[in-house]
């Protein structure tokens, strides 16, 4: 799967004592021998403030949301392959460019 394609997956709570199903988006595969996908949560409860770490994404055919989210830039998991329900879609191109921008100010 590639930088930018949203899926619909079992996302775990941080406290770890249970899951939802929701969007999140693929930041990329993992480069061991079991290619689990690195992803970021999507959320339809929008914030009052954007922050740093968070894209408004509204809801269009190429992404299949069905309405106004946020990209939690800063809330990773790691996940099975196998575990992922469906893919929706994808970011636009200038999404995916801003998104890429994002992630690595969270990381320097």
């Amino acid at each position: 799967m590639n930088t930018g394609t949203i899926i619909l997956i079992p996302f775990p709570f941080a406290e770890l004592t249970g899951v939802k199903v929701r969007p999140a988006l693929v930041v990329c595969e993992t480069k061991d021998k079991y290619n689990d996908l690195i992803l970021c949560a999507i959320s339809s409860v929008l914030p009052m403030e954007e922050s740093d770490f968070q894209m408004i994404l509204q809801p269009n055919k190429e992404n299949n949301l069905r309405v106004p989210s946020v990209l939690k830039i800063d809330r990773i998991v790691t996940l099975k392959k196998e575990a992922v329900i469906t893919t929706l879609g994808s970011l636009s191109e200038l999404e995916t460019i801003s998104f890429k921008e994002k992630f690595r100010q969270l990381v320097n």
